[in-house]
C-alpha cells in the first residue's frame, strides 16, 4: 500500500502528542522512543511530498527498506537526492539538535527511566523539527 505524505504527517503528529503525554506522566524512555519516530515520520512525509510522481513508488520503497531508513542522517540524504531544485533548506541547527539525540529503534528493548530534562530537551528538538517540516509541506 502506497502511503501519502499526509499519512506520514498524521503519524508524526500523533507520535509527538503521545510522546508529550508520556513525558508528562513520567514515562521518559517511552517518550524518547516515540519522539524519534516523530522525526522519522515527519522526514518521510517531506520526502514523499517533494518526490516527483514518476519516482514515488521507487522512493517510498527506498525509505521503507530496512533499519538504515530509521536514521535521520540517511533520511536527510534521501531528501537531498530527490530535492533536485534545492527548494528545501535544512537549517543547520536542526541537524545539530538531531545529531545530539541518542535515539535508535533499539530503545524498544530498553526498560527503566531516562532523565526528565534530557527528555524535555529532546522533545523540544523534535517539535522544532516537526514545525520546520510542516512549513515545507505543500
Amino acid at each position: 500500500m502506497l502511503m501519502s505524505f499526509h499519512d506520514f504527517r498524521r503519524a508524526a503528529i500523533q507520535r509527538l502528542t503521545t510522546a508529550e503525554f508520556l513525558l508528562e506522566n513520567g514515562y521518559n524512555l517511552d517518550a524518547q522512543y516515540l519522539g524519534g519516530y516523530t522525526v522519522e515520520c515527519a522526514l518521510k512525509a517531506l520526502i514523499i511530498a517533494k518526490t516527483p510522481a514518476a519516482e514515488l513508488d521507487k522512493v517510498v520503497a527506498r525509505i521503507s527498506s530496512g533499519a538504515i531508513m530509521h536514521s535521520f542522517e540517511r533520511l536527510f540524504g534521501v531528501l537531498g537526492d530527490i530535492d533536485k531544485d534545492k527548494s528545501v533548506f535544512v537549517p543547520p541547527e536542526i541537524k545539530k539538535k538531531l545529531g545530539k539525540m541518542e535515539w535508535s529503534t533499539s530503545l524498544r528493548y530498553e526498560a527503566g527511566r531516562r532523565d526528565t530534562g534530557e527528555t524535555r530537551a529532546m522533545l523540544r528538538a523534535v517539535r522544532v523539527t516537526l514545525d520546520w517540516v510542516e512549513r515545507n509541506l505543500p
